[in-house]
């Protein structure tokens, strides 16, 4: 999406809460001091925002709370800097944040009193004559109640994704993170300090057992205590709970086979999740692609399939079809979309290309057999779908700057040489 016509968008979007809501609303961009207002703002906050010192408190606090929206995956309730109630709403286009939108100068409940003192205590170096007309202006506004805040922060959200400005799919990811990053970090202030490894094979038949009564209530609860027992075990390294999952994985590909699925679906599963973990770049990232994993493979298969993104079906496709000679237009087929839609939704959900995420894919496999079994590089460069070993070599050498030869002699140096 091309800046002018992100910037048209956000213009719109702002014109259209004043317009549909009767609410004032200001837009911060977080980079540059550029911002959009509707004529719906009332005389306090626009008095604010023209200020030339109080409009940079206006913007600070817009765009700390842009950045809590983004996190979060939700509307960002707060106070302002005069102790007015506002709520913001980050604009992601291509689920890349670049500032938010606000609505808000509302009273919390009858605290007139109580505001002007703020605003006097913190407009106490302004001249007299200019902190009287901010303290005038207060007169003007009224209170809100916590349920029809909630209720304008939604609006808001929804109006961003409507206009195409925001990604729903992408935002309710981010608020799946944020709750459960949340959930694992009350468990783990709860577990006792040098609590014993967590028993993996145990706790999965545990979850089996959750997931085959569709409790998936406990399980939703059990995974984040599991998963915070990792990171304890772990110490939050993300190379050793990265290892923890590994194993957690190859247990729950054997009870998927184990429970009737077939061998290829069961690894092909497999895999597709161990690329997805080897992307992960953060412990919480690895904890929120665990516990997908967790609920897909028990219970939640085709819930997650038809929820699946555009690049995740693709990435799975090729998962499938790597080794074979294939096109974007074959992909664009499988995943059931148009080979412009493809591009597009590509660009969109994973910021790649097409051919760069089929050159991911074989590299995940090239080095998955490099590192586990002892087939000749030009075979393994063949099942790849590289078009000979030469290939191959160069293409490994640009992703990970190593060559065949030397990724495997990499694996079996010892220790003290490492």
């Amino acid at each position: 999406m091309r800046k002018e016509s992100v910037d048209n968008r956000i213009g719109a979007l702002v014109e259209e809460v004043g317009t549909t809501s009767g609410l004032g609303a200001v837009y911060h961009d977080l980079d540059t001091a550029d911002r959009r207002l509707n004529d719906r703002l009332c005389g306090f906050c626009r008095r604010s925002l023209d200020h030339p010192t109080v409009g940079r408190y206006c913007r600070i606090g817009c765009c700390n709370a842009a950045m809590q929206s983004f996190a979060s995956g939700e509307p960002f309730y707060s106070q302002c800097w005069a102790g007015l109630l506002f709520v913001t709403v980050a604009i992601a286009p291509q689920n890349r944040i670049c500032g938010g939108i606000s609505v808000g100068g509302f009273l919390a409940a009858e605290d007139l009193a109580g505001t002007c003192d703020t605003v006097a205590e913190r407009l106490h170096v302004l001249p007299r004559r200019e902190a009287e007309r901010f303290l005038g202006d207060l007169h003007d506004l009224g209170p809100i109640a916590p349920s029809a805040l909630r209720g304008i922060g939604l609006h808001l959200q929804e109006a961003t994704c409507s206009s195409g400005v925001n990604s729903a799919e992408f935002l309710a990811k981010q608020n799946a993170r944020y709750r459960q990053q949340r959930e694992i970090a009350e468990a783990a202030a709860d577990l006792r300090a040098g609590e014993a490894p967590p028993d993996v094979l145990a706790d999965t038949y545990q979850l089996v057992n959750y997931l085959g009564q569709r409790d998936h209530e406990r399980a939703r609860q059990f995974v984040s205590r599991y998963l915070a027992r990792l990171l304890t075990a772990s110490n939050w390294d993300l190379n050793k709970l990265k290892a923890r999952l590994r194993v957690l994985l190859a247990v729950m590909t054997s009870q998927e086979i184990l429970g009737g699925a077939s061998w290829s679906e069961a690894t092909s599963r497999e895999l597709r999740f161990m690329n997805r973990l080897e992307r992960a770049r953060t412990v919480e990232e690895s904890c929120y692609e665990a516990a997908v994993m967790l609920q897909t493979c028990f219970g939640g298969g085709e819930a997650e399939r038809e929820s699946a993104s555009v690049s995740e079906r693709v990435t799975a496709w090729l998962q499938a079809n790597h080794g074979q000679k294939v096109s974007a237009r074959e992909a664009a087929r499988a995943a059931g979309v148009s080979l412009s839609g493809l591009t597009h939704r590509l660009r969109l959900e994973a910021g790649k290309s097409f051919r760069e995420i089929l050159m991911e894919v074989r590299i995940a496999e090239a080095r998955r057999l490099l590192a586990t079994t002892r087939l000749e590089v030009r075979d393994i460069a063949d099942r790849c779908g590289f078009f000979d070993q030469s290939h191959f070599t160069n293409a490994l050498k640009t992703a990970i700057n190593l060559t065949p030869g030397e990724f495997r002699r990499l694996l079996t140096l010892p220790r003290q040489e490492l």
